[in-house]
């Protein structure tokens, strides 16, 4: 009996270190230099990030105001868009996003950062396109596993659901709020890991020049967008698991009823303009095989 013990804690120690090791290697993977990196990496964003559109002359003034329509697999051609805000000025892109979101013929703007209270501040609001179509305002915060972010985006997703398309998400800079709910849409629609990456990280080149197959986007495809959907999604390996079938369990679970989920995928599968080459671009690629 003494010696089964003895095996038995020998197998429990060593279930336990190959655990640890496992979450460890798994930490590293995510965090190229650890804490250090992590610290320095998003202190560097902060810098290079400018008003100024002088300051970007690799791009053009879309790309400035990080306005593009989604071209994922699944989703129906111009029927869903994204940008930075059309109304808030804070970035010194709000003109240039409202003026593309009326060349796109915008219906919906789903506005994932503001109250209508707050909307109503903007000096711009007033003269906006964006003003003359139907608003969602959301008023989210960045906790995408908070109960408050997951009700309120439940009503976003429901409200759509009835709503006219072409729609248009943002939040402030359109990057983060956006890049976690366009990334639940597109992975509903059936897009795979690296096309929901690509498009995320198209961002973070129109804000920060970061470009595919470096060390920084690598280490933010990681560290937000593969994180926060596989923890939300609750599954275990995002290249390969169904991401369809999982979009829809984790909406359904935050409380968009079946009919209506059935609705919107219906809505974003329209083609709503003809398909064009410019409409795909280069999306870039992630490396995700190290």
């Amino acid at each position: 009996m003494k010696k089964n013990f003895y095996n038995l804690l020998l197998s429990l120690f060593i279930l336990i270190f190959c655990l640890s090791a496992s979450l460890a290697a798994e930490a590293k993977s995510r965090s190229p230099r650890g804490a250090a990196y992590r610290r320095s990496f998003y202190r560097s964003l902060s810098k290079r990030l400018s008003r100024n559109r002088a300051d970007y002359p690799h791009l053009t003034d879309e790309e400035f105001a990080n306005f593009r329509v989604v071209t994922t697999t699944g989703m129906g051609r111009g029927t869903l868009y994204r940008s930075s805000s059309p109304v808030n000025p804070w970035g010194n892109r709000n003109h240039i996003a409202d003026n593309a979101a009326q060349n796109a013929g915008i219906k919906t703007f789903v506005n994932l950062a503001d109250t209508e209270e707050k909307l109503q501040r903007y000096k711009s609001f007033k003269s906006s396109y964006y003003r003359t179509q139907d608003i969602i305002s959301l008023n989210l915060n960045w906790k995408y596993q908070s109960d408050v972010f997951q009700e309120r985006l439940s009503e976003g997703i429901r409200l759509m659901a009835h709503s006219q398309p072409p729609f248009l998400i943002h939040c402030d800079l359109g990057k983060d709020r956006s890049g976690f709910v366009c990334a639940v849409l597109e992975a509903l629609m059936g897009a795979s890991a690296q096309e929901i990456v690509a498009d995320y990280l198209v961002s973070f080149y129109n804000y920060f020049g970061i470009r595919p197959n470096t060390r920084d986007y690598n280490f933010v495809a990681h560290n937000e967008i593969l994180s926060s959907l596989t923890i939300a999604f609750g599954i275990r390996d995002i290249f390969n698991d169904n991401l369809a079938a999982a979009a829809e369990r984790y909406l359904l679970r935050i409380g968009v009823p079946d009919r209506d989920l059935a609705s919107l995928c219906s809505t974003l599968e329209m083609e709503l303009k003809p398909l064009e080459e410019s409409d795909y671009g280069n999306l870039p690629q992630m490396n995700h095989g190290f």
